[in-house]
């Protein structure tokens, strides 16, 4: 048993100096990432400027180069028409979409509308802001603009919906990452776990080649070519959020060709499917060619392995592990790339002890599965301890990379998300724990006290006894290793949605139905009390929808009494980015009532902060939370 465990010690040494340089040298030669997204800092005009003549020519400036291809900007106008104009990256900078208008524009308001494709992790962001041109006399006209002509101009690109786009996207994530720990969890037990026989006079493969061959002509191929086509389909997700869900848009080459050719989503996107194609062509030359020569063979293991590491940093890379500050990348990136060498370790394992060895095995007597299982079960269970170990230290600290708040585990869907695949790992850990600590040592106890009574030659009757007895126990633990794996896939399912919200973290369901549909939506009305209990507020907010709103505040003392000798200020925070916290000061209209013209720049999970000043120069604050659509 020490010899075994020093073997496996020395192979995880091995592997671990193999895959750590790998990766921080693939991290370092590769473009590196920055910011979960393109995000507006500012414009020119500025956000609800008045202008006393129509510009010329509209610019934005964002925190992350943009993919030229992907990235515009459109002007509503106040009659629902669209500016005539032409936007586009600028040739002089990469952060930059300057929108030149055709014609110049009458006084009137105006919504510009802007989305953006990272081009350092491809994450897509939507937003828009106000701005005015005033008539000659300084007048500025009363006009509205609907958010509901606004909607879906760019494509919906933060909908808090779980759509068709994003159940394929999802999908397509989950089989990348299930394909994907598969393969690299059966490369390390053809690595780590599994002896082969080297007994050249054998007329009958061992067990362990048995499994090598099942795996090598049933399932590493076929295996590789989902990875290599949900590799696709991810692309494809990309497309479908870009065009909105059209189909036919979405398969256009040029959208396809401006997302691979235009920015680090797509290199890291190629990378991947490079050394998947690689891949491929190991598994079919092992698996068509009859004889390969020994010095090949031989190497096949390691290329392998080597190539299985490859692809756990590629994914890493393109992965929402990417998607975090720059002060924070390297750490995220080589965390969630532990992460991910765990789950093969563990998750993979467990599907390739169910796929491939247990059937295997199936075909022996109840004793040879008996000696298999208690044979093999030993050199994977240090593997699976470390990948269980890793997950749960990598999981808490990939999470804080993404999350700011505890508030966000409840109010979003990543967060939601991150709970449910934290009692799944939960899970794993009671049925791991039962099948290690439990079922195992009983069926090697009394397999012991088997060969023992065979031996001594024992009662005939005790024997008989002890052979049901451990073909029952057998069966049981076969049993509980299949389902371990379940609830890995639904692990990884979890990881496809927790790559999908990660971005954003979108929230879901915080709000009354009604607030879901553009067609239904009702102007906020809700009160709310300051920290200090001084003052009830009641909040209005019209439209309550994506862009220009009109906030109203009333404010009222402990004894119910309305207050109007007082100071208003209005604070919106974008919960599910971080877009900074706007200012809005809010004017008396001489009723009581506190009011003023603001923007809520995307649909989503926002935070407002109403603070109240006193003629004794003391503040008085409450806060709320409200959901917006589009």
């Amino acid at each position: 048993m020490m010899a075994r465990f020093s073997h496996t010690s020395r192979s995880l040494h091995r592997l671990f100096f193999l895959a750590f340089p790998l990766a921080l040298g693939l991290f370092l030669l590769l473009p590196s990432t920055s910011l979960a997204h393109a995000i507006l800092l500012r414009s020119d005009p500025a956000r609800d400027a008045v202008l006393s003549s129509a510009p010329g020519e509209i610019r934005m400036w964002f925190s992350e180069d943009l993919n030229p291809g992907i990235s515009k900007a459109v002007i509503l106008m106040a009659n629902q028409h669209l500016a005539d104009g032409t936007s586009a990256v600028s040739s002089s900078d990469t952060r930059e979409i300057d929108f030149t208008l055709q014609n110049g524009l009458p006084a009137g308001v105006y919504l510009v509308i802007w989305r953006t494709q990272s081009a350092d992790d491809g994450h897509i962001l939507s937003g828009s802001f106000l701005f005015k041109v005033a008539n000659p006399d300084g007048t500025v006209p009363n006009q509205v603009i609907s958010p509901t002509a606004a909607s879906n101009l760019l494509g919906d690109t933060t909908s808090n919906q779980f759509d068709g786009t994003t159940l394929f996207s999802t999908l397509m994530i989950a089989l990348v990452d299930l394909a994907v720990v598969f393969w690299v969890g059966a490369q390390l037990w053809h690595t780590f776990v599994l002896q082969p026989a080297r007994n050249k006079d054998s007329e009958q493969p061992t067990l362990d080649q048995q499994a090598e061959q099942r795996f090598q002509q049933h399932f590493s191929l076929p295996t590789l070519l989902i990875i290599l086509l949900a590799n696709v389909g991810i692309l494809l997700g990309q497309s479908l959020s870009i065009s909105n869900g059209q189909l036919g848009q979405a398969f256009s080459l040029s959208v396809l060709h401006n997302l691979i050719a235009n920015g680090r989503f797509g290199t890291y996107w190629t990378v991947r499917e490079i050394i998947v194609i690689l891949a491929i062509l190991v598994a079919t030359a092992t698996t068509f060619t009859r004889q390969l020569p020994r010095l090949i063979k031989n190497w096949l293991p390691s290329l392998n392995l080597l190539l299985g590491m490859m692809l756990l940093i590629a994914v890493t890379l393109s992965g929402h592990a990417a998607a975090v500050g720059s002060n924070d990348l390297i750490y995220s990136v080589l965390i969630d790339w532990l992460h991910l060498l765990a789950a093969s370790l563990w998750i993979g394992g467990m599907l390739y002890l169910s796929l491939i060895y247990l059937p295997i095995i199936q075909k022996q007597t109840n004793l040879e599965r008996t000696r298999a299982l208690l044979s093999i079960l030993p050199h994977f269970s240090p593997l699976a301890i470390l990948g269980v170990i890793v997950m749960a230290v990598t999981g808490p600290f990939n999470a804080t990379f993404h999350m700011t708040s505890f508030n966000q585990l409840l109010d979003t869907a990543y967060g939601r998300t991150l709970l449910i695949k934290s009692a799944l790992v939960c899970a794993m850990l009671i049925v791991s724990a039962i099948h290690v600590f439990l079922l195992r040592p009983r069926l090697l106890k009394d397999y012991k006290k088997y060969a023992q009574t065979i031996h001594e030659g024992e009662s005939v009757e005790e024997a008989k006894y002890l052979e049901g007895t451990i073909a029952s126990q057998t069966r049981r633990l076969s049993t509980t290793l299949r389902w371990e794996p379940i609830l890995g896939v639904a692990v990884l399912i979890c990881t496809g949605l927790l790559n999908v919200f990660a971005g954003t973290l979108t929230p879901v369901n915080v709000a009354p139905p009604a607030q879901q549909q553009v067609t239904t939506v009702k102007p906020y009305a809700g009160t709310l009390k300051t920290s200090d209990n001084a003052f009830t507020v009641q909040l209005t907010i019209s439209p309550n929808r994506f862009g220009p709103n009109v906030f109203t505040v009333t404010a009222r003392d402990s004894a119910g009494k309305v207050q109007s000798n007082i100071g208003v200020t209005l604070y919106t925070t974008m919960l599910d980015m971080d877009m900074g916290t706007d200012s809005l000061i809010l004017q008396p209209d001489g009723k009581g009532n506190f009011t003023g013209n603001g923007d809520l720049d995307m649909a989503g999970n926002w935070g407002l902060r109403v603070q109240i000043r006193t003629v004794d120069n003391k503040l008085h604050e409450g806060q709320v939370k409200i959901v917006t659509s589009y």
